[in-house]
């Protein structure tokens, strides 16, 4: 039998996982609890699975050193000792749908805690690439157009109608859209960041991955905290959280946050400052027990307006005459340009709640699980396409984005030599679009409406088998049925024209993990997984009937992995080292579509992929008052096959365009070539420390710097739209009372004040040759100075 710690009872688990996860706030208290808990539990008998033979060594292996990192930078270090010898070195994490000994993740999964995240200075969603080298974001300029790639590969499409191949999940409840993602982080427990397909588990999209955010859970004793900040820049933000007992079975927790920034980009036109953001959002959740049940209620409602990220001229070459009629008075175009002539303000404006019901039902041979779950995400926009002070290309857009979901899970104890997962899901979303394009220019104008639906149902389950004493097996798989519809109605012509389609798709997912423990503290896996992302319309200006009878066919994918894990150096250090390989078949992306009598570029199945690579992470906490952090990737994210690419403009026969005279368009083949924005290479390296300088006041300081290498923004391998590689630094010092009862610090982001862009953009045509580049900068792209004061008990 393969033995292990594991805490049973859901409650049990519950508290044993806050116990270990938390902030050191009132530590004493909560390291007597877990004492009490793991006496109760050890004469009850419902430990069996004692002691694996390799906790019995000196060290215990893991299987990521993110998780452990997530304990080591959320306590002390001689109160994780402590809380290892009382659970046998046991951590419970939830990356795999259930709660279970870290040492049974056969996957490559970092849990990011919230001293982590807060080292880094994380506060949105897309700040979590500072933290997780594998992931990277391409900005959109809108909060709908952002796409996330795990280890190289995401989603860039501008149809509304495509899955991300990136799925994130908040609470147990997966995101329809993935621009529901971009709103502040608030509350966290952790940030758990799965890398390669987990079909398996989590659905048809998510062959690339999943990134599931976790928020605090309400506590059994009275807690709380609050928080402001202010910036050099005139940001002003405030969040707080309080919970604590409603009787002596059920607990409470409520947060929010709020923030009112105006933006860091001038708009010369009409004296405004863009790429700000108001927002403020509320979430509360009621846990109770009822006997053998547990209840959980969850609510997050969230508002935002923000001022699009406008483009700001990189490059504009006047060499000659050219372009002359570009009106650069008060601009100079480059990387530090940040101002721009836009005869409108670029503007957005969101709101999204999430509601869900868990019931949890210890049967006794397992536990029942419930997850039911509503969302309503509501996007509109406004952006002045052409970016000049002139009035020739704006887009209006609105989005509603709904979804309904049911899971039902039955979870088996882990205290023989075999343990299963089996359930059923099914969910149905739509995704509403209007779009409205006017301009002086006919052939631009646009106006429509559209509807994408999709409705799943599907059947998972996942077995582990204990081979021997040290060896385990995982084996999993999953059927999915989807139907999809799509509604589209062109209201430029008088009567308008109205288009229609449906169709349907049964896919099989599945994995096979291996895991080996050794003496020595070390845990090896090797694992082979395959990945699904459904059929999609084309939703999309340009929209017909062919497109409405013939959806972009499914992407798959295959994934190898093996993974070395374990600690050094006493125990003190902990490490994750894996090596990947993912071969992508029918690749979604835009490209020509060579089948028509005058071909046009849209979305479509271009080929394959294949990303592989070394990731490695680590943690290594030499004393109780200093941890250091950080991970690396190396990622080839290559195009094996993709005929008939767009060409750049400006591409030459000798640089790879051709003209087909097939399809009368100049074309490239991509084969060999890497994906856009995907780095080679990217690590991040953290610490946090802390020194008593009296009985009640500690000294701390924090902070994390971020490499990466040059990365192409552009799939079709434009030149002109390279960054550089960069990185950056953030540091906060400050000062704390004892037990985190109150601290005051002082940070400052991008220490080393490093201009770089978050996407760069080939404006040229041959309207405006030779070369027009714009950029998108972040918030960030250059230093700014902040305070913090946070209070607790």
């Amino acid at each position: 039998m393969v033995t292990a710690v594991y805490p049973a009872p859901l409650e049990t688990s519950r508290q044993v996982q806050f116990a270990v996860v938390v902030r050191p706030i009132l530590w004493q208290m909560r390291c007597k609890f877990v004492q009490t808990q793991m006496r109760l539990l050890q004469g009850s008998g419902l430990m069996t699975r004692t002691a694996r033979p390799i906790l019995k060594g000196t060290g215990s292996a893991i299987a990521t050193a993110g998780v452990l990192a997530l304990a080591a930078t959320a306590v002390p270090a001689h109160a994780q000792e402590q809380v290892s010898e009382e659970l046998g070195n046991t951590i419970v994490v939830t990356a795999q749908k259930r709660e279970q000994n870290v040492l049974e993740v056969p996957v490559a999964v970092t849990a990011i805690g919230d001293n982590v995240l807060e080292a880094a200075q994380v506060n949105e969603f897309e700040d979590l690439t500072s933290v997780s080298p594998s992931l990277t974001i391409t900005a959109g300029g809108s909060q709908a157009g952002h796409s996330i790639a795990l280890r190289g590969v995401g989603t860039v499409a501008f149809s509304t109608a495509v899955e991300s191949s990136v799925l994130v999940v908040v609470d147990d409840v997966a995101l329809l859209q993935a621009g529901q993602a971009f709103s502040s982080i608030s509350d966290p427990q952790r940030v758990e960041i799965l890398r390669g397909p987990q079909g398996t588990l989590f659905g048809k999209n998510a062959s690339a991955g999943v990134v599931n955010i976790v928020t605090r859970d309400p506590t059994d004793y009275f807690t709380g905290y609050g928080q402001v900040s202010v910036t050099d820049d005139e940001q002003y933000r405030a969040e707080a959280a309080l919970s604590g007992p409603i009787n002596d079975a059920g607990g409470f927790r409520v947060s929010g946050y709020w923030s009112d920034y105006d933006g860091y980009l001038d708009n010369l036109t009409t004296g405004s400052t863009l790429g700000g953001e108001n927002t403020w959002g509320v979430r509360g959740k009621l846990q109770q027990e009822y006997g053998a049940v547990t209840f959980t209620l969850t609510a997050d409602y969230g508002e935002a307006t923000d001022s699009l990220l406008p483009d700001t001229y990189l490059r504009v070459d006047r060499a000659n005459g050219a372009n002359a009629d570009y009106d650069l008075t008060g601009i100079t175009p480059g990387k530090d340009n940040n101002v721009v002539r836009n005869n409108v303000d670029r503007f957005g404006d969101s709101d999204q709640l999430i509601a869900s019901f868990k019931a949890d039902i210890d049967l006794g041979f397992a536990t029942l699980s419930s997850i039911t779950s509503y969302q309503d995400w509501r996007y509109d926009s406004i952006n002045d396409q052409d970016g000049t002070a002139d009035a020739v290309i704006r887009h209006d857009t609105t989005y509603n984005a709904e979804q309904f979901a049911q899971e039902i899970r039955l979870t088996s104890p882990t205290d023989g030599f075999f343990d299963y997962i089996v359930g059923l899901y099914y969910s149905d979303g739509t995704t509403d679009r209007s779009f409205i394009r006017t301009s002086p220019i006919p052939p631009l104008k646009q106006n429509w409406d559209s509807a994408a639906d999709t409705t799943s149902y599907a059947a998972f389950a996942q077995l582990g088998f204990d081979i021997s004493d040290t060896t385990m097996l995982t084996v999993g798989g999953r059927v999915n049925h989807e139907k999809i519809g799509v509604f589209f109605q062109d209201n430029r012509p008088a009567t308008p024209i109205q288009y229609s389609g449906s169709d349907s798709e049964t896919a099989v997912t599945g994995k096979i993990a291996l895991q080996q423990f050794f003496d020595n503290g070390l845990m090896a896996f090797a694992s082979i997984a395959t990945g699904y992302k459904g059929q999609a319309y084309d939703v999309s200006s340009g929209f017909d009937q062919r497109r409405a009878d013939n959806p972009i066919a499914s992407e798959d994918s295959i994934n190898y992995e093996i993974g070395l894990s374990g600690r050094a150096l006493g125990g003190d250090a902990q490490f994750q080292l894996v090596g990947f390989w993912t071969d992508y078949d029918n690749f979604q992306a835009q490209g020509v579509n060579a089948q028509l009598l005058a071909p046009q570029f849209e979305l479509t199945n271009v080929g394959k992929l294949r990303t592989r690579g070394i990731e490695f992470e680590t943690y290594y906490s030499p004393t109780d008052t200093l941890t250091l952090f950080g991970s690396a990737a190396y990622v080839d994210a290559q195009i094996r096959e993709f005929p008939d690419a767009q060409c750049y403009f400006g591409q030459t026969a000798a640089e790879g365009c051709v003209f087909d005279p097939t399809i009368n368009q100049p074309v490239q083949d991509l084969a060999g070539e890497q994906l856009g924005n995907s780095p080679d290479f990217k690590f991040n390296m953290g610490f946090d420390y802390s020194q008593p300088i009296s009985q009640s006041i500690s000294l701390f300081t924090r902070g994390n710097y971020t490499w990466q290498s040059a990365v192409n923004f552009s799939l079709s391998q434009n030149p002109r739209t390279t960054q550089v590689s960069y990185g950056i630094a953030n540091l906060a010092v400050g000062i704390e009372g004892p037990e985190d009862s109150w601290a005051l610090s002082v940070f400052v982001n991008n220490l080393f004040d490093k201009a770089y862009a978050s996407r760069i953009i080939d404006d040229t045509n041959p309207r405006n040759d030779p070369f027009v580049l714009t950029q998108q900068l972040p918030r960030n792209y250059e230093r700014y100075f902040g305070a913090r004061l946070r209070f607790g008990f």
